[in-house]
């Protein structure tokens, strides 16, 4: 069974025993959002019974911020007003593939489901930053975030100052690079300017514990791309990478080398190709104050789409 993490009078965090992974449920007077129902059906069923204790009249969205298959093996267990998915996600060529990923974990550990595995299709596709949807008072923004994967994204609940962030600034992991380190720092490079528009002071990774502060979720920005960077400098020079301090950080070695070498070969190929290039004198990892929260309450400074 899933264990509850966090809970306030808003927002609960359901964590699997698999991976330290996160579903989060979050109760506003016009909505429930489930966002990425996992892992094992027991888990997935206790967050159904939840959502459905607390629902009383309100619409239910479902929001899936990646296509790795961990993150949508619940989606079928739910009867969802509205759906909410990346454009890059609804999309996603590899989406037949994602789904056989899933019947495989569930046939290897012999697992049945009360509810079928099928890929989300979404109501709602987020198809660039800063698009907004409401749902009476609730208003949600939503950005890309490729990197981790090409359909990545992440949603503000804005009257709630939470950020629920997909696989990104996990304590317990170093970035999983599945699409693209260029664009996984770019995302990193945006979470301030983010924070500046929506001003955030709590984030919800895919694993792991929340950052419930500010300063939290930026040391683990930091740490991202300093990670990245490390990286870059031995592929770029030769400096062998200190694997050492890795493990000293994070906690799951025997599994986690198996990411660790797949960023060192997929970093490899993008040097090759020139898709970076190693430079530590433009090197700069951005700290942003918290800004007045007033100063950020409108929407006139971004182009932003405005839904219902």
């Amino acid at each position: 069974m899933s264990k509850i993490i966090y809970r306030d009078p808003n927002i609960t965090i359901f964590q699997s025993a698999l991976f330290q992974t996160n579903s989060t449920v979050v109760k506003t007077d016009d909505a429930v959002l489930v966002v990425d129902p996992a892992w094992l059906p027991d888990e997935v069923l206790e967050i159904r019974r939840y959502v459905e204790s607390i629902r009383e009249g309100r619409t239910v969205c479902l929001i899936f911020t990646h296509s790795d298959y961990d993150h949508i093996i619940g989606y079928r267990a739910f009867e969802a007003d509205k759906v909410f998915i990346s454009k890059a996600m609804a999309d996603n060529p590899r989406r037949e593939q994602i789904i056989e990923q899933a019947l495989e974990f569930d046939e290897q550990y012999y697992i049945d489901r009360p509810y079928p595995i099928e890929y989300p299709n979404g109501d709602f596709e987020v198809y660039r930053d800063g698009v907004q949807y409401r749902q009476g008072q609730t208003k949600m923004t939503f950005y890309l975030t490729p990197g981790h994967t090409e359909d990545s994204m992440m949603v503000i609940i804005w009257q709630l100052g939470l950020c629920i962030a997909g696989d990104y600034l996990c304590n317990i992991e170093f970035p999983f690079i599945y699409h693209s380190s260029v664009e996984y720092e770019q995302t990193l490079e945006k979470l301030p300017r983010i924070h500046d528009r929506n001003w955030f002071t709590r984030l919800i990774p895919g694993h792991g514990d929340p950052a419930l502060s500010i300063n939290d979720w930026l040391l683990r920005r930091t740490e991202s791309l300093a990670y990245i960077y490390a990286l870059r400098e031995s592929i770029a020079t030769g400096i062998p990478f200190d694997e050492s301090s890795l493990w000293s950080r994070y906690r799951y070695p025997r599994l986690q080398q198996k990411y660790h070498a797949e960023n060192v070969a997929l970093m490899i190929r993008e040097y090759k190709e020139g898709l970076w290039v190693w430079d530590p004198d433009i090197l700069q990892v951005t700290q942003v104050p918290p800004p007045a929260r007033e100063e950020n309450a409108g929407e006139d400074d971004e182009d932003e789409d405005d839904k219902e």
